[in-house]
C-alpha cells in the first residue's frame, strides 16, 4: 500500500518546482529568459554583420544554380542595406541558438528531478544537434529539389524569371529556420513526457489525427508551395516517430524513479 502511495504522488512531487511558483514568477522568469535570449542575439546579429557578404552569397547560390542565367534585383535604394541587416539578424538566430536552449532548458528546469537538472549539458548539445541538422536538411535536401521543381514550372512556359532579392532571401531564411525548429520536436516531446501532459499510448492512437496537424504545420511554417510542404512533412512524420520511443524512454524512467 505504501509503494503504491509513493507511486500516485510521484507526478505531483516531480512537478512539485512548476506548480510552487506563483503565475507572475512564471511570467517574470519568461520574461526574464526572452530579454536575455534578444539581447544574445542582437550582439550575435552584429558580429554576424562583417560576414553579411558572404552569406549572401552562400544563400543566394542554390538559386543561381538551378535558375541559370536568371537574376536577382533589387527594387529599392535602401534593399542593399536591409538585406545585409536581415542576413545578420538571421545568422545571429542560428549563432545564438545554443544560449538560446540554455535559456529554455532554466526556464523548465524548476519542473525537473535533481539528477534531471544535471542533463543541462547533453540538453544543449541535442537540442542544437537537432537544430543544425534540420538547417542542413532543408539547404542540402529541400532547397535543391524545391528550386529544380521551380524552375521547370518557369521553363515550361518558356518565361525567364526575374526575381526579387528580397523576396528570395525571405524564402530561404523562412524555409531553413522553420526546419531547424521542427527538427527540435523528440527534444518538446521529451519535456511533455516527463511532465506527464502526453503519453505513448496517445501519441500512438492519435497518429491520424498527427498526420493532418503536421501537414497543417508544414503548410504554415513553409512558403506557399505544395514540394515544400511534403519535404517538410515526411521529416516531421519521422520525428514524429522518434518521439514516441522518446516519451517511452520517459515513462519508463517515471516508472523507475517511482
Amino acid at each position: 500500500m505504501n509503494n503504491q502511495t509513493s507511486s500516485d504522488n510521484t507526478p505531483s512531487s516531480e512537478l512539485k518546482g512548476i506548480k510552487e511558483m506563483p503565475l507572475m514568477d512564471h511570467i517574470r522568469e519568461l520574461r526574464k529568459r526572452l530579454f536575455i535570449s534578444i539581447i544574445v542575439c542582437l550582439i550575435a546579429s552584429v558580429i554576424s554583420y562583417e560576414q553579411a557578404n558572404n552569406i549572401f552569397n552562400l544563400l543566394c547560390q542554390p538559386y543561381f544554380e538551378y535558375f541559370p542565367g536568371s537574376l536577382l534585383i533589387g527594387t529599392g535604394p535602401a534593399d542593399a542595406f536591409l538585406i545585409k541587416l536581415k542576413i545578420s539578424f538571421f545568422s545571429g538566430i542560428i549563432l545564438s541558438s545554443p544560449i538560446i536552449f540554455y535559456q529554455i532548458w532554466l526556464f523548465v528546469a524548476p519542473g525537473l528531478l535533481d539528477h534531471e537538472k544535471s542533463l543541462v549539458f547533453p540538453f544543449l548539445i541535442t537540442s542544437t544537434a537537432l537544430f543544425l541538422t534540420g538547417i542542413w536538411f532543408c539547404y542540402y535536401i529541400v532547397l535543391p529539389f524545391t528550386f529544380e521543381f521551380f524552375y521547370e514550372q518557369y521553363d515550361s512556359i518558356k518565361l525567364t524569371p526575374t526575381v526579387r532579392i528580397t523576396e528570395h532571401l525571405s524564402f530561404m531564411a523562412t524555409s531553413i529556420l522553420s526546419f531547424g525548429v521542427v527538427f527540435e520536436l523528440p527534444i518538446l516531446a521529451y519535456f511533455l513526457g516527463r511532465l506527464g501532459i502526453i503519453n505513448s499510448k496517445m501519441l500512438t492512437g492519435g497518429m491520424r489525427y498527427a498526420i493532418v496537424i503536421i501537414f497543417a504545420v508544414a503548410a504554415i511554417m513553409t512558403p506557399p508551395d505544395v514540394l515544400t510542404q511534403f519535404l517538410m512533412a515526411g521529416p516531421l512524420l519521422l520525428l514524429y516517430g522518434l518521439s514516441i520511443l522518446v516519451v517511452k524512454f520517459t515513462e519508463k524512467n517515471n516508472s523507475n524513479s517511482s
